[in-house]
């Protein structure tokens, strides 16, 4: 195995963390979408879990078909997510053994993906849900939200410092 070799199949493996989060992710929201309406998204878009504060709940939003539009659009970005990266993976794979910029081809395809996920995890969940929703002030939890959307968000993060950083002699 040369050094060649190794950084391909780094980004190979970097690829399966948005890959995989955003088609498991697809998966879990279908199987229970209206619980996950009802139980997350609903309560954090009316923010009923924070303390309150008149100055901040002019955001609260209690449309009923809200929560329903925000999981669509958390979903369909989560989806996309899976499916750039994952054809970034088989792209990659197909190209493992070919010239750097038939890899890279693949490599472009699985950045896509990445920011996809950091744009729902990371923009959406942290920032979005965070701090614009006041999910950081549920009073069991606090902070749940944007540590878990921080667990998902930095190894996308790092899978497009890796792509990025991933270059091969002549290229």
């Amino acid at each position: 195995m040369n050094e060649l070799r190794v950084s391909r199949l780094v980004c190979l493996v970097m690829a399966l963390f948005p890959a995989l989060w955003g088609i498991f992710s697809f998966m879990n929201n279908i199987v229970d979408f209206v619980g996950t309406v009802q139980n997350a998204v609903g309560p954090m878009l009316s923010m009923k879990d924070t303390y309150n504060a008149p100055g901040q709940m002019w955001r609260a939003i209690n449309l009923p078909e809200a929560p329903y539009i925000g999981l669509a659009v958390i979903t369909t970005m989560e989806t996309l997510a899976g499916v750039f990266a994952s054809v970034g993976l088989i792209l990659m794979l197909r190209n493992f053994v070919k010239p750097y910029q038939q890899f890279s081809t693949g490599k472009a395809w699985a950045m896509l993906g990445a920011a996809c996920a950091i744009l729902v995890w990371g923009v959406g969940f942290m920032v979005v849900a965070g701090d614009w929703f006041m999910a950081w002030q549920a009073k069991e939890n606090p902070l749940s939200t944007q540590l878990g959307a921080l667990i998902y968000m930095v190894p996308n993060a790092l899978a497009i410092i890796i792509f990025l950083s991933h270059k091969e002699a002549g290229n």
